[in-house]
């Protein structure tokens, strides 16, 4: 899973940088473009989505989350996604299930990583990156 910046695009504005919730896209002083490191994208897609050069792609194998849901039987209320949550989606209380409001919801996917009961159920589709121009 990632996003890759085609540096032919990127100006180096950092507007990818300012949009990612979790800090991923790096700037290289010597080529002044950033980049993604692979293992910490979570293919959420906000820098693509406010790259003003249209430089960020889909990796080959980025997917994205179309919905994101808790199970309540498998939910034990540790508060974990919540903490977690960029975008402060996930409310409850503590020792109860907690729920996922989808209008705040950037579907990121960094709560599935942070649940130890896979108590969070996502459903994924396949990106497909575009051939390089």
């Amino acid at each position: 899973m990632a996003y890759v910046i085609q540096k032919e695009y990127c100006y180096g504005c950092g507007a990818c940088h300012f949009a990612c919730p979790f800090d991923v896209p790096v700037y290289d002083l010597e080529s002044n473009t950033y980049s993604i490191p692979k293992d910490k994208c979570v293919d959420c897609g906000q820098c693509r989505d406010i790259c003003p050069g249209a430089a960020i792609t889909p990796g080959p194998d980025s997917r994205k989350v179309l919905a994101i849901s808790i199970d309540e039987e498998a939910c034990i209320g540790c508060s974990l996604c919540a903490r977690n949550c960029p975008a402060n989606a996930i409310t409850g209380e503590v020792k109860h299930p907690f729920t996922i409001h989808e209008d705040k919801c950037i579907k990121c996917g960094f709560c599935l990583t942070k649940c130890r009961k896979d108590a969070i159920r996502a459903t994924f589709s396949t990106v497909f990156a575009p051939p390089p121009i």
